[in-house]
């Protein structure tokens, strides 16, 4: 029998988040910002026992973009919630009325 899996919950500040997400967009403009990195990193990999080192590394670099855009979403997700938080869900402010009070 095995343990269940349990997940992981990791908390971080919003700033860190933010600077965690604006590293991963710069590494991942980096790798596809000429093509002898994606061969740098399927030499890397191959020089690791890689099988297949073209095909890992393309892999790679996905899923450094995704997890830096599913990362943005989030942050922007987060932010949107604190705000709408703070103003009470309105767009003027929390402890506004109409007569801009």
């Amino acid at each position: 029998m095995t343990a269940p899996v349990r997940k992981l919950t990791v908390t971080m500040t919003a700033a860190s988040a933010a600077e965690l997400t604006a590293l991963l967009t710069t590494l991942d403009e980096f790798v596809r910002s000429n093509p002898r990195i994606a061969a740098e990193l399927a030499a890397f990999l191959a020089s690791r026992g890689s099988r297949f080192p073209e095909f890992e590394a393309s892999n790679l670099i996905d899923e450094l973009s995704f997890t830096a855009l599913g990362l943005r979403k989030q942050v922007v997700s987060a932010r949107e919630e604190s705000v709408a938080r703070c103003t009470g869900g309105r767009a003027g402010g929390a402890g506004r009325d109409r007569r801009g009070g």
